[in-house]
């Protein structure tokens, strides 16, 4: 846009929504004004000698427009000579584009991160937190720009010594919220303030570690002996008749009778069950989407029962902390008591396969059981013909059922033999 530039029409711009704007002046040709989001600036925009010049002139709140205008024409003159474009203006010739101060700390960026991306499940929250704010935290006051490619590899091999996993998924963490600030973060030309990651050494240098996916579960041959330990188990709250009685040996069937994951079942609220039509629905899971099941017949009792002990009718699984009105967050106590027991290392996911490996061994459908375990969609050809299978809750019920009436085999009782043994 080409204008008289006057200081009452500069005074008049308003700051852009997004992006910026170029005022060209028709009184010097190649003098011009950009007005961006937070700031106006005056510049210098010319083709001089077949290369464009886009060279900063001052900001309009610290020269008049006139010596802006003298200031213009040095610099086109310096330019045509062959001489930098600010000598005799500045005594440091550096270009004053500096951008490093608007570069975010790891520590920035992932608070942004956060704070932008509502969508977040508590569960992601709480494993980039344990992998930025944790594994990462002597780079937390350490600008973007300055963690570099040799830093990402001394750092994945240092955490890999404990955990190649581990390692993995830090980095992981890091790139996605690089990537999604260095979107973000732009200058007033829409041009990226953070440079490009420098995880995709681990790429380059082929560096990530080969990690083996886990398969651990409860095998058939100890179904029996795992399920009379959890039936038998009494923690100290018990016998209190309190809110959080048994706690953990009732998720841990919660978690052999649906196949959730840790978090799902973890801050599960009486607001998301319905008892009269027995229907459970989990909210904000791992792919995003609402996850809603029929409840099974022992499945049904077990709520039935807490339900009765509920006293605040808002956690399923409260806390047992006195101090704390939150849902229950670590029960690695319980679960070593348990594996002591039975001499064996059995966590919440080990039984979210011992689930998926049972429903398979009974050869439910693999519609019915990529709902049950809410696997998102893909893109494969096969998931494109699954989209058009409906599957309704009678049949997840169903599959629900036979799974416990599996499990009830192992022990040589039936589905209301075990609830009467559990209440």
């Amino acid at each position: 846009m080409k204008v008289k530039l006057t200081k009452k029409l500069i005074d008049s711009i308003d700051y852009t929504a997004k992006g910026t704007e170029i005022y060209m002046d028709d009184v010097l040709t190649g003098f011009a004004l950009r007005v961006g989001k937070q700031s106006k600036r005056y510049t210098l925009h010319k083709r001089i000698n077949g290369k464009l010049y886009r060279d900063e002139v001052e900001e309009t709140h610290l020269i008049t427009l006139t010596e802006a205008r003298e200031k213009a024409s040095i610099m086109m003159a310096n330019i045509k000579k062959g001489m930098h474009v600010y000598d005799g203006l500045h005594e440091n010739l550096e270009d004053p584009k500096d951008k490093t101060n608007n570069v975010p700390t790891l520590q920035e960026a992932y608070d942004y991160f956060k704070s932008t991306k509502t969508g977040l499940a508590e569960g992601t929250i709480t494993t980039y937190d344990r992998q930025i704010l944790h594994k990462l935290k002597d780079w937390l006051n350490i600008s973007l720009n300055d963690i570099t490619k040799s830093m990402i590899s001394d750092k994945h091999k240092e955490i890999s010594k404990y955990s190649a996993a581990q390692a993995n998924a830090t980095m992981r963490a890091l790139r996605s919220v690089w990537n999604y600030c260095r979107d973000s973060f732009l200058d007033d030309d829409e041009d990226f303030l953070i440079k490009e990651q420098p995880v995709r050494i681990l790429n380059a240098k082929k560096d990530w570690n080969k990690v083996k996916p886990r398969t651990k579960h409860v095998e058939e041959e100890y179904l029996g002996t795992y399920l009379k330990t959890l039936l038998n188990y009494v923690d100290r709250s018990s016998h209190m008749q309190a809110p959080h009685s048994n706690n953990a040996r009732d998720i841990m069937l919660f978690f052999m009778l649906t196949g959730v994951r840790l978090n799902e079942a973890q801050s599960l609220k009486w607001s998301d069950i319905d008892l009269k039509v027995g229907k459970i629905t989990f909210k904000d899971t791992k792919n995003g989407y609402n996850h809603e099941i029929p409840t099974s017949d022992i499945l049904y009792a077990i709520l039935k029962e807490r339900w009765r002990l509920s006293t605040d009718k808002r956690w399923v699984f409260p806390s047992a902390l006195q101090a704390s009105d939150d849902h229950v967050k670590d029960l690695s106590a319980s679960y070593k008591a348990i594996d002591k027991q039975i001499d064996l290392h059995i966590r919440p996911h080990d039984l979210r396969r011992t689930f998926g490996t049972v429903a398979n061994s009974l050869s439910i459908s693999y519609p019915v059981l990529k709902r049950l375990l809410n696997h998102r969609e893909t893109k494969s050809s096969d998931d494109v013909t699954l989209q058009y299978v409906q599957v309704s809750q009678r049949q997840l019920r169903d599959a629900l059922n036979s799974i416990e009436s599996f499990y009830c085999e192992h022990l040589g009782m039936t589905q209301s033999d075990f609830i009467k043994a559990l209440i």
